[in-house]
């Protein structure tokens, strides 16, 4: 006698990917939510491992290096210290394992996507590929054109320097600056999201101080919503409008330069994800504000220092020359240095969109 065997039905489910900060989740039938632990979700999971890799100046210190194993024409290019050389070469590390890559460009097609080479850490070829331009839109408000910084008998202002760090850290994405008037001009920034958006950077923020507020955990950010529907009913009103954007694109903030007593407002309940600043020892930087992480997700160099190069000065601690000048100074010469996560914020948003670019492709 012979049986036929039958194979058990296994149901099999997809894993669900969770989405965004500070992620909830909702029992249906009685409405209540629950908090999930905060870094759960896919986009805070990367957050922490780039966190780490910022702590450790990983970008600076591959981009410093000199892969023995690359091939003199990479090598070449690789080390110069020309300002054409410099932006037409990126290091890259992927969060999903921490490796670290060369990038270096080798030109355009036709429908203006970027050609690569690529190389591993030790300057060996890996591959070629194309890849399509993610856009990222800059954003500074109208009065960082008042914010000069003097660097060798020239005048640079604020926005000058959210530029020039995000194009070193990403030399293939698209910019858009946007100078921001009054606060209700960022909730028009859903306007120029496009679908090549990778994410929005803010270099600004309305902060608050947290000194008399005694809570901890969520409960500080309740608090500080409470007071402000008592004492600003407008920002309130801002804020609840400003829910719309991170539902379109990311929104990256300033988590703000006032110290541990100082919140960003524009990271309450808005979904808006916020940016602090290290110090040289990889430490949240003492003047690096919204430092619960409800609040600051992201953390990258709080400090730019500038320094000459031949064919003019280095602000990203990358190698090379980030922007051209003709002056009589020593190279190697340092100028003093740039401060405050509004520089933090466009480095963390250039690396995004970097991410974004690279998807797939390793």
């Amino acid at each position: 006698m012979h049986f036929n065997a039958i194979k058990p039905y296994i149901i099999q489910t997809a894993k669900q990917e969770l989405h965004g900060i500070n992620p909830t989740l909702t029992y249906e039938p009685s409405g209540k939510t629950f908090d999930l632990p905060r870094f759960i979700s896919v986009e805070m999971q990367q957050a922490r491992i780039m966190n780490k890799i910022a702590k450790n100046n990983e970008y600076q210190y591959y981009s410093n290096q000199i892969p023995l194993k690359a091939e003199p024409d990479d090598l070449k290019r690789l080390t110069s210290e020309r300002f054409e050389d410099s932006y037409n070469r990126a290091v890259w590390i992927n969060p999903k394992d921490s490796k670290a890559y060369y990038l270096l460009k080798e030109g355009e097609d036709k429908n203006g996507n970027i050609n690569l080479r690529i190389l591993n850490k030790d300057g060996q070829f890996i591959k070629n590929a194309n890849v399509q331009p993610k856009e990222v839109i800059l954003t500074d408000l109208t009065k960082g054109m008042d914010q000069i910084t003097e660097i060798a008998g020239f005048d640079f202002v604020h926005t000058d320097f959210i530029d020039i760090l995000a194009n070193r850290y990403n030399p293939f994405a698209k910019y858009k600056v946007i100078q921001i008037n009054k606060d209700l001009d960022i909730v028009g920034l859903k306007n120029q999201v496009t679908k090549q958006t990778s994410c929005i950077s803010a270099s600004y923020g309305v902060y608050h101080e947290k000194s008399d507020i005694m809570k901890k955990g969520k409960d500080i950010q309740d608090a500080l919503w409470n007071e402000l529907e008592k004492h600003e009913p407008n920002e309130i009103i801002l804020l609840n409008k400003l829910k719309e954007l991170p539902q379109k694109v990311r929104v990256l903030a300033s988590s703000g330069n006032g110290g541990e007593e100082e919140v960003a407002g524009l990271l309450l309940k808005t979904g808006i994800e916020g940016v602090g600043g290290l110090n040289p020892k990889g430490k949240s930087d003492i003047h690096s504000a919204s430092k619960n992480s409800l609040f600051t997700q992201h953390y990258e160099p709080y400090s730019f220092g500038i320094t000459k190069t031949k064919d003019g000065v280095n602000i990203s601690g990358l190698k090379g020359t980030d922007l051209e000048l003709e002056v009589d100074i020593p190279e190697g010469t340092y100028l003093g240095k740039i401060s405050g996560t509004s520089f933090s914020t466009p480095v963390r948003a250039a690396k995004l969109a970097l991410n974004d670019m690279m998807e797939g492709i390793l």
